[in-house]
């Protein structure tokens, strides 16, 4: 009669351990790169990428028509020596950049989908603005200054 008892136990050992790992997992949105974690990443394209460097504390990018931010309401990520920084086309003369480290847990956020960045790590989504639109994270994107003239986008950093 002790076996049975024993078996029991042993059973109920593992599928707690079972149901406690699978808990964690789930509750960092399925793991990295996860793009349907509780933020709700949904299925975020992977923005344009465009390197360039910092000279004197500032990037500066050519912007004209085979540029990835071209037209209005376009995004791409811009990597530099300065670091790396989601750059949007506001409006025609107009953009707005953003740190491309995500505040919860300093992932590089790659995804653009409807006017919203997305963090392929565990989802959270941020506006233009760089304010959260869905967490897990808490904090905006640090925005940077920005000036565009002759075609020449100007970030200061």
């Amino acid at each position: 009669m002790d076996t049975p008892k024993a078996s029991r136990r042993e059973f109920c050992a593992h599928a707690i351990s079972f149901v406690t790992v699978a808990s964690l997992i789930e509750g960092c949105g399925g793991g990295k790169g996860s793009p349907t974690s509780p933020g709700g990443g949904g299925t975020a394209a992977t923005l344009a990428t465009i390197n360039t460097i910092a000279v004197g504390g500032a990037i500066t990018l050519t912007i004209d028509g085979a540029s990835p931010l071209a037209s209005v309401g376009s995004a791409a990520l811009v990597q530099g020596g300065a670091g790396s920084f989601l750059v949007t086309r506001t409006g025609q003369e107009s953009f707005s950049a953003l740190t491309a480290i995500c505040t919860h847990e300093q992932c590089d956020i790659t995804g653009f989908s409807s006017g919203t960045f997305v963090c392929p790590c565990h989802g959270s989504q941020y506006n233009t603005s760089g304010r959260v639109q869905a967490g897990p994270a808490t904090q905006a994107l640090r925005q940077f200054n920005t000036q565009f003239t002759n075609n020449v986008l100007t970030i200061t950093v």
